[in-house]
């Protein structure tokens, strides 16, 4: 459950119990060992994962129950006490020590197997590496560094072989995602451009992506190492959270309008086919009507390819649970205004694409129709554009745009 980074930690996992010899079986109903790793960043992720636990609990006694993940950190004792049903409880850390505690009697083997690769739930057409895990940052918002400690990078050469081997198995590109890709090699005495420059260096890699582009480490020699770098797809996911000096001040985070116009600009005077993604909250604590309009207007100025709003949520532990809070359904009302000016951004644009010849990956395809984005749109969290015809999962292909109303493209 939850974000990208979690979707790696259980492929992980699933390749060490593999491994080990274990059997991914389809239904829950015929499985010896169900398994769910929770989401626990706001409280409504951390709800829906006890909705699924507590759905799971149909398969007992003949299954046995594992919950690991960001809810256990925080929630352990509450939770067992709510729960004594579930067998084990596991945090986010040592999944090769969860795996040794499921296998019983191939405790022993799996030590041997601690470099097994994982096991891709994704298409055959891309996958997610995970190049680090926790944050330094303190966001007054934010529970990951209460819940995942502080960032640690993965070694350079972990990841390059880790992304050989699924380069040899024919994954054309790779997503790096950790709660800051451009923090990468802070305690290991490197950066994510040395990193880029070895991962592009693979042979079979086609594509890199970057999720979680800090803007403030948005370095010229990051950039131009994305500008230059024909295997570096020309995409930037940036997290601004919002462009009021005030309001991000609160946050803890660095920026105003002109600082993230002037970024902006340099990125799209560099790279003139960018595509930029970003996030945006509405609803901190203490946001005025004058503040979001501020918000509203940075949008219509800067015109983002794609944004992913969220309305604040107030957690126990951060710094700005204890701010004066934003009525829920002014932050509700809010992140229907912001969601709608940017729906019309991206018609807009759309519309205006209709005639052009892209080329596209496809992900999946369900009765004769298939699911495929151009190398500006990322999996999951952009839209898509669908195919007709007899397309290959994996495979690429230049496509004529046509509209479909309301900005929609085919």
């Amino acid at each position: 459950m939850g974000c990208d980074k979690n979707r790696a930690d259980s492929e992980q996992l699933a390749g060490y119990l593999k491994a080990a010899g274990c059997q991914m079986v389809a239904d829950d109903a015929d499985a010896d060992i169900i398994i769910v790793n929770t989401c626990g960043f706001i409280n409504a992720a951390r709800q829906e994962s006890i909705d699924v636990i507590t759905d799971k609990l149909r398969y007992l006694p003949r299954a046995e129950l594992v919950v690991c993940g960001c809810i256990v950190e925080n929630n352990r004792a509450e939770l067992a006490a709510g729960l004594p049903e579930v067998a084990i409880w596991w945090g986010t850390k040592n999944y090769h020590g969860l795996a040794q505690l499921l296998c019983g009697e191939s405790a022993t083997e799996i030590v041997t197997i601690a470099g097994a690769p994982k096991l891709l739930s994704t298409p055959p057409s891309y996958a997610y590496i995970k190049i680090a895990d926790g944050c330094n940052r303190r966001c007054a918002f934010c529970t990951i560094p209460l819940i995942r400690g502080n960032y640690v990078s993965r070694p350079v050469a972990d990841i390059v072989a880790e992304v050989r081997h699924f380069a040899t198995l024919g994954v054309p590109e790779f997503i790096l995602v950790a709660q800051d890709v451009t923090l990468y090699g802070v305690d290991l005495k490197t950066n994510l451009v040395q990193l880029l420059r070895a991962i592009t260096a693979v042979d079979g890699v086609k594509r890199v992506r970057l999720h979680y582009c800090y803007p403030e480490l948005l370095t010229d020699e990051l950039l131009n190492e994305i500008a230059g770098n024909d295997k570096i797809v020309k995409y930037l996911d940036i997290p601004f959270q919002h462009c009021n000096p005030r309001i991000l001040r609160l946050m803890h985070r660095h920026g105003d309008p002109v600082s993230y116009t002037a970024l902006i600009q340099k990125i799209r005077n560099l790279m003139p086919t960018v595509t930029l993604r970003a996030t945006m909250m509405v609803g901190f604590p203490t946001e005025t009507d004058v503040e979001f309009a501020e918000l509203v207007a940075f949008l219509k100025a800067v015109k983002l390819d794609y944004v992913g709003f969220f309305a604040y949520s107030r957690e126990k532990g951060t710094a700005a649970y204890a701010l004066p809070q934003v009525p829920a359904k002014v932050k509700r009302q809010r992140l229907r205004t912001v969601t709608a000016v940017q729906q019309q951004i991206l018609d807009a644009r759309q519309v205006a694409r209709c005639g052009e010849r892209v080329r596209v990956v496809c992900d999946a395809v369900v009765d004769g129709i298939a699911r495929c984005r151009t190398f500006g749109q990322s999996p999951d969290v952009d839209p898509c554009i669908f195919v007709t015809g007899d397309l290959v999962i994996g495979q690429e292909y230049d496509i004529v745009l046509i509209g479909a109303g309301n900005g929609k493209l085919i």
